[in-house]
């Protein structure tokens, strides 16, 4: 049996992205699911625009501050403590506006690992 710790602060974020982000899954050796922390001041989105995939379900855990998602069908506050789920071809951006208070820390859990993100473009 295999077992890791895994300290995020002991990962370099990655470089050129809207907002604090420090990939999990690779540094804890998993392979089949896709675990990343973002950290979004105020006026910061997370790192992919409006977005859905077409073969990854995602989820992002609110570890402190409130998380705001857009999607077509409304915008969702997510508070520190809840779970924001979004099936495969459900578009959204996750952001933390700039009229927050504070950053905002999530996990974000995506299976299976994968970059079939698609770019969408809201109805104006």
């Amino acid at each position: 049996m295999n077992y890791r710790v895994v300290d995020p602060d002991d990962l370099e974020p990655v470089e050129d992205r809207p907002c604090e982000l420090r990939r999990l899954s690779e540094a804890a050796g998993l392979t089949t699911v896709a675990i990343n922390r973002f950290r979004a001041e105020p006026g910061e989105q997370l790192p992919l625009a409006y977005h859905y995939h077409e073969h990854q379900e995602e989820a992002f855990v609110v570890v402190s501050g409130t998380l705001h998602v857009e999607t077509p069908d409304g915008e969702f506050e997510v508070l520190e403590g809840e779970v924001f789920a979004a099936d495969t071809e459900a578009p959204h951006r996750a952001y933390n506006p700039d009229s927050a208070d504070e950053a905002v820390e999530v996990i974000a859990i995506g299976a299976p690992p994968s970059d079939d993100a698609v770019a969408y473009e809201p109805d104006e």
